[in-house]
């Protein structure tokens, strides 16, 4: 048993810690001569610390199968970790349970299964032939103990060595716990399936029971749809600063762009359910956003008619109790194929449900967008613009310019989606007297091979700029009465995903306890018959 359980241990350090040990000689320089010293002795603590994890399981009919599953989780880390740059936390697990089989199959690959085969297959066939021999009892459990106290000593010593560096380069880079695989990643899948658990059958708390319109008689009908973007980041917007033209139609539009604006999460399971629910980024907690009901509900209980329609991996949620339709599947030869549509699948029947009602209307419609890795794969051919293209789900393996290449073509056909429905908009609002309003924001960024990251789901304290700065704008046809200097003068001020729920319940004239003024954007410039609309702090 000691022979096994050390063998496992070491090529649980060695070889699927790698992202870990990068982090660690970036960090505290181990490379150089005067730190070699603190090298080894991390070195020494992390063999000391995995012949622990194993000696947990060190029972009879119990340790093969649970090494085998250790082997498995570490391997599909450590690949994540090593080719995308992620991190595999509970945002990450969440990310994992929550997402459909077209996202999925985006991010499998020969390489993958080359890994697998290399550091979780053979290594399990090899633990399954090696011939373990119990011991009697006594005998068993001394040994066994003996193993863990030198474990414990060796871990001991090699912290109390340089304890110094430990603490320095631990308090310095608190990121580096996040590495240490399969522990962490083992450690999250726990906390998000107990989460889910103790969540399965908890009541939904009501919200803004008290809400109802303020609606002048003989008004006209106010329809929004908001454009819940995905992947994009306000860096490769040309709107927002982009030296390459990736917004060509929005850019003869007359818009509202707002150039610091910040998402909730840098990724979809956290950001959607944030930006519709009644908390904040810095009070944001999953399981009472995900029980709690938010803005789609809230505008139910006012009168207004909403829809959900999506072409994403779906709500996370967020249109639980109102009327969705899901178009990540449609039957539409044209838009889709491989498992997904593109995003023009979104104005497909748009017009029909606009004019199926007589109350006011909001569309919320989630893109496919620039979710990657295969961005290549988000756009028609037409919108090719950029090239040459990364054509793979493997980033690493491209160059860098033609994995932005891709993404750009990505922002491009966003640009282009968004103009169509602002044409839908305009059109409502001239031949049926709408008053119509697009709002778009996208739910999180992207990091496209910067510090060597890939993707997005780092965690949001230690996240790149890249993830968390996303694109926002608004269109209003005349009816919304917005003040255009008031538009141009607020735009400039920094926004987040936090405004999301006021600044809805502002443009449909919403009155509940559970509105917040302060955080209406449009407060301001709104206004009724030439004077300021009220509404309640």
């Amino acid at each position: 048993m000691p022979g096994i359980t050390l063998t496992v241990a070491a090529f649980l350090a060695i070889f699927l810690n790698t992202a870990f040990w990068k982090a660690v000689i970036g960090a505290a320089e181990i490379g150089m001569a005067r730190h070699l010293g603190f090298g080894l002795s991390l070195a020494a603590a992390m063999l000391a610390f995995f012949v622990l994890l194993v000696s947990l399981f060190g029972v009879r009919y119990l340790f093969k199968p649970a090494v085998v599953v250790l082997l498995f989780v570490a391997s599909l880390a450590s690949y994540f970790m090593n080719v995308y740059g992620v991190v595999i936390d509970d945002t990450m697990i969440h990310n994992v349970l929550e997402t459909d089989s077209g996202e999925a199959s985006g991010l499998f690959s020969m390489q993958l299964l080359v890994h697998l085969l290399l550091t979780a297959i053979l290594p399990a066939l090899v633990v399954c032939l090696w011939r373990i021999r119990y011991r009697p009892f006594w005998r068993e459990l001394g040994l066994r103990t003996l193993t863990v106290t030198l474990a414990i000593g060796v871990l001991g010593v090699s912290v109390y060595s340089h304890y110094k560096d430990f603490s320095l380069v631990l308090r310095e880079h608190r990121e580096l716990r996040y590495l240490v695989n399969p522990t962490y990643p083992l450690y999250a899948a726990v906390d998000t399936l107990m989460q889910t658990a103790e969540a399965a059958n908890a009541p939904v708390v009501p919200l803004g029971r008290d809400a109802h319109q303020q609606r002048p008689v003989g008004a006209p009908r106010r329809v929004v749809v908001l454009v819940v973007g995905e992947t994009a980041r306000a860096a490769n917007f040309s709107l927002d600063g982009y030296t390459r033209d990736t917004n060509p139609r929005l850019a003869h539009r007359d818009i509202v762009n707002f150039p610091d604006f910040t998402a909730c999460g840098t990724s979809t399971s956290v950001s959607v359910p944030c930006m519709f629910s009644r908390q904040g980024r810095r009070d944001y907690d999953e399981y009472e956003a995900r029980h709690t009901e938010g803005l789609l509900d809230v505008l139910d209980h006012a009168g207004v008619s909403v829809l959900w329609r999506d072409n994403n991996s779906g709500c996370k949620g967020t249109c639980a109790r109102v009327p969705t339709e899901d178009l990540s599947n449609a039957d539409a030869p044209a838009l889709c194929d491989d498992g997904a549509c593109r995003d023009e699948i979104l104005l497909r029947g748009l017009q029909r449900h606009i004019e199926a009602g007589t109350r006011d209307l909001f569309i919320v419609l989630h893109q496919q967008g620039s979710h990657g890795p295969e961005y290549y794969k988000r756009y028609p051919a037409r919108f090719e613009r950029f090239t040459p293209v990364c054509a793979s789900n493997l980033p690493q393996e491209c160059d860098r310019q033609a994995i932005v290449n891709a993404y750009d073509n990505t922002i491009l056909y966003t640009d282009y989606v968004l103009d169509e429905i602002i044409d839908l908009l305009e059109r409502n609002a001239r031949t049926n007297h709408d008053t119509t309003a697009l709002l778009y924001l996208s739910d999180h960024g992207e990091s496209l091979g910067e510090h060597g990251l890939y993707l997005h789901g780092f965690p949001y304290a230690l996240a790149p700029d890249v993830q968390t700065h996303v694109p926002a704008l608004a269109w209003f046809s005349r009816g919304f009465g917005m003040g255009r200097g008031c538009l141009a003068r607020i735009a400039g001020h920094a926004y987040s995903q936090d405004n999301l729920f006021d600044l809805v319940l502002g443009l449909f004239r919403v009155q509940t306890s559970v509105y917040r003024r302060i955080n209406d954007i449009f407060y301001a410039c709104r206004y009724t018959n030439g004077a300021r609309h009220a509404s309640r702090n």
